[in-house]
């Protein structure tokens, strides 16, 4: 995956640490990620509160996040860093 510049690769570290964040995020147990591509595919099961506070429930999602995506994801990471954006 490039930068916006498309000159750059941005580094897998980065990505990972921003699409983990996300699916942190998302509460996402279980997880599969293939790399494809059109960007990453993420499969994996959504934890919900149940009935009382002891349960949850698992429900399957499967997610694509194209190289688009990834920026966007990339850019929060950034800003939550305080960094303003990556380093060549």
């Amino acid at each position: 995956m490039r930068d916006p510049s498309g000159r750059y690769r941005t580094r897998y570290e980065d990505t990972l640490r921003a699409l983990g964040h996300y699916l942190d995020q998302q509460r996402f147990t279980r997880i599969l990620v293939v790399e494809t591509p059109e960007g990453f595919l993420v499969k994996g099961y959504v934890a919900t509160p149940g009935r009382d506070d002891e349960s949850f429930t698992l429900s399957p999602e499967t997610l694509l996040f194209t190289d688009d995506d990834l920026l966007q994801l990339l850019e929060e990471a950034y800003r939550r860093r305080g960094t303003g954006g990556s380093a060549p």
